[in-house]
């Protein structure tokens, strides 16, 4: 019988979430009492643009980027908990130290862009007031549209406090009871879910590499390929990259997965130009990884119910 306890013997979860602000203005002109002109249209359009342009979020972005993408590279989705992943032990450390990294990196971007803040602001509004009074029917509507404009921009310290990277490991266990037994059991079907979905996640990734080079050794054959080889080293090298990360990920021991990788850095390794013998290697690779999930998924359990008490150290 597979439980939670087993599986966390491998790994752990990690809950996360970005917060930003993105400086946009959710304002209508008709709900201000002024008419929808195509004028007032691209003055709002500049508005939020000019209070904080694309540029000065370039830093804020490539953060949180990176941040996501290491989340991504180290985990595995978590199928019954929205925004939760599985991270296998051996990637825990690695992960946290990057982690730590794009949130200095974040806080950097975040304080230059504060820095900019009133600059940016006080530049913005003089613009946008005279587009406001330049479109208003009356005086009237365009001071009510001036001010409620103005309430939109929040202050440098509560712009401040929109910006955060967010992220905690946890796990979740079964205490040792006769009540607590009872509920392992009626979680096994969940447990197995989550098993299945891991097993599926590796080897569709994997699958979706080989279609890509698939296609690529297809052009080479029929002469539309971009280069002679049929993959040229900015493909290899992605290709690799997902072969080193699906070894990475691969804690619950698909021995199938592991054979396929195998092969396909053979492939990629070889000289052999034949794109006749390519494509017959590649659609070999391809149709094994998508057979026999549910033999994986029985190799996995077994696997883990076999494992002791984990000990897990950030």
């Amino acid at each position: 019988m597979v439980t939670w306890n087993d599986l966390f013997t491998q790994g752990t979860l990690i809950d996360y979430s970005v917060h930003l602000w993105r400086a946009r203005i959710q304002l209508k002109p008709e709900d201000l009492g002024i008419d929808s002109t195509a004028d007032i249209q691209k003055a709002f359009s500049f508005g939020c643009h000019r209070l904080a342009p694309a540029s000065a979020f370039e830093g804020i972005n490539a953060a949180v980027s990176g941040w996501q993408r290491d989340i991504e590279e180290h985990s595995l989705a978590f199928p019954i908990l929205s925004g939760v992943r599985y991270v296998p032990d051996t990637q825990v450390k690695e992960l946290q130290r990057k982690l730590d990294m794009r949130l200095r990196e974040f806080n950097i971007a975040v304080e230059e862009f504060l820095y900019q803040y009133d600059d940016m602001m006080s530049e913005m509004l003089p613009i946008l007031e005279q587009a406001l009074r330049e479109a208003a029917k009356t005086q009237e509507a365009a001071a009510a549209a001036i001010s409620r404009v103005t309430q939109e921009y929040p202050s440098r310290e509560k712009v401040a406090q929109k910006f955060g990277l967010e992220w905690n490991f946890f796990t979740i266990a079964i205490p040792s009871s006769k009540e607590a037994a009872v509920t392992a059991k009626s979680a096994i079907p969940q447990v197995q879910k989550v098993i299945g979905s891991m097993v599926e996640q590796l080897r569709n990734e994997l699958s979706e590499k080989v279609a890509g080079l698939l296609d690529l050794a297809k052009k080479a054959k029929d002469g539309t390929s971009r280069t002679k080889e049929g993959f040229g080293s900015m493909s290899k090298k992605s290709a690799l990259a997902v072969l080193e990360k699906v070894d990475r990920l691969n804690v619950l021991g698909d021995s199938v997965l592991r054979e396929q990788t195998q092969v396909l850095r053979s492939l990629l390794d070889s000289s052999d130009l034949d794109m006749n013998n390519v494509i017959r290697d590649l659609n070999s690779v391809k149709g094994n990884l998508e057979q026999d999930i549910a033999t994986a998924q029985a190799q996995a359990e077994k696997k883990l119910t076999g494992l002791g008490v984990r000990k897990l150290q950030v």
